[in-house]
């Protein structure tokens, strides 16, 4: 269902980015969360870190899964390297690694299962989530957190992966400018409205900092070195077909609070960390 031709090997190499959009925009709603220009981001940061650690071949860290998962899968697949996703949707592993084995593992030649280990769990259990890493003696060059959106939740994520860094490391976030401290109140409500159920008005404590000021912040305080990327996302958002082809969803998400326009800008960040 997804081997679609797409020219040979010597042309995906060429024109990488290319063949990530092809291949992205097959996926269903679902499992296309983020645009194409952060999707693009991704891959671009991933190699800016590649050159920055001499062609190292890096290990990386997801939560949440969907289109970034191409993204890695494709730097790994060209440049070496294996990474780890966690995501409480077995199911969408599932369709993913599908998607991925008839789509870039067949033309790439790369079996999926050698650069990709998805682990169907809460990425900070004490037992089966980042920390088990560790556990492998496995050093993490890259992560990307895409999952619950809050910043409790993020913090744990990021002290699970602290234990198990590089020296020289990247922590990329979506829906960077979220202000959600302990409670997803815009997910919560959305699937509050599907139940016919009253919006619960979301509480002035649960407000903190944009995401992306809160992790500077705590990253400044405990490391050498931290800058954020001039990522590529933050030029091409603005002329994203993605925004204008799940535009009828898309009101439905500002309407929640899941998106807000004014504050596109700040979706993606990610930061470069020496120790």
């Amino acid at each position: 269902m997804y081997d679609f031709s797409y020219s040979n090997l010597k042309e995906i190499k060429k024109n990488p980015e290319h063949y990530l959009i092809f291949i992205k925009r097959l996926l269903p709603r679902w499992a296309n969360g983020i645009p194409d220009s952060e999707c693009i981001a991704i891959f671009r940061v991933l190699r800016s870190l590649r050159n920055k650690t001499k062609n190292k071949k890096l290990t990386l860290v997801e939560t949440g899964s969907g289109a970034s998962t191409l993204a890695l899968f494709l730097y790994c697949a060209l440049y070496g390297g294996k990474f780890y996703t966690w995501d409480t949707n077995p199911n969408k592993g599932s369709f993913l690694r599908s998607v991925l084995s008839e789509s870039m593992g067949k033309t790439l030649k790369i079996d999926v299962n050698s650069i990709w280990e998805f682990i169907a769990f809460d990425s900070v259990d004490p037992h089966i989530g980042i920390n088990i890493l560790k556990e492998k003696k496995i050093k993490v060059d890259f992560c990307f957190f895409d999952s619950w959106h809050t910043l409790e939740h993020l913090m744990k994520e990021i002290k699970e992966v602290e234990k198990c860094l590089s020296n020289n490391f990247v922590l990329a976030f979506d829906d960077a400018y979220y202000q959600k401290k302990k409670f997803n109140f815009s997910y919560i409500n959305m699937l509050r409205s599907k139940l016919n159920l009253k919006k619960i008005k979301e509480p002035k404590n649960n407000k903190c900092l944009p995401f992306y000021l809160e992790i500077q912040k705590y990253l400044k305080s405990k490391y050498k070195s931290v800058y954020l990327f001039k990522d590529s996302y933050k030029k091409d958002f603005k002329n994203d077909i993605f925004f204008k082809y799940y535009e009828a969803d898309r009101l439905f998400m500002n309407k929640m609070g899941m998106e807000e326009k004014k504050k596109l800008a700040h979706r993606f960040d990610a930061f470069f960390v020496k120790k």
